[in-house]
């Protein structure tokens, strides 16, 4: 190259790489994902000790996000679980568990607008360590826009019968 080229072509180079270091865009502020409180575990007993469970399942954690469009908000979110053995199980069982679980939209006011159940078709597990399970939620609220996403809640929890979660406050208020 010709020494009268080489300072255009330096200045060339930098004007290229200037054009690729753009900002990152800036990260959106999602509705508030959390697994609520009392309702992260599931477990059926084959008796009334505290050993007694035959299985539990557990809610792990949460992930994903969120992207707005001119008329609302798409959520697209990931729900770990752990499915875990115990004493109480019955050796070499095999089979399928059924573990109803829900996503509830609960909007600023602390108003739950949207609830849904879904359930999930396990293999028990078979031996000591856990079995693990994803269930990827997607789901939309329409009129919620950037500014106000960030208020908003999305709860999961596994759904229990009336009389189990009455237990589970009685348990909890002591």
């Amino acid at each position: 190259m010709p020494a009268r080229l080489a300072p255009f072509a330096a200045t060339l180079a930098v004007a290229a790489l200037a054009g690729c270091a753009r900002q990152p865009p800036t990260p959106q502020l999602c509705p508030k994902p959390a697994i609520l409180d009392g309702a992260q575990t599931l477990e059926r007993r084959s008796g009334p000790g505290p050993t007694d469970f035959a299985w539990r399942a557990t809610l792990t954690g949460i992930g994903g996000g969120c992207r707005y469009s001119g008329d609302g908000v798409e959520l697209r979110y990931t729900l770990d679980m752990a499915i875990l053995p115990g004493p109480g199980a019955a050796p070499g069982a095999g089979g399928r568990l059924e573990l109803p679980w829900f996503v509830a939209v609960v909007d600023p006011s602390g108003t739950v607008v949207d609830k849904q159940t879904f359930s999930s078709t396990i293999e028990v597990p078979q031996g000591p360590g856990p079995r693990l399970a994803s269930e990827r939620v997607e789901q939309r609220i329409a009129g919620v826009g950037s500014g106000e996403g960030p208020a908003w809640r999305i709860y999961f929890g596994f759904e229990v019968d009336p009389e189990e979660g009455l237990r589970r406050l009685r348990e909890r208020a002591r």
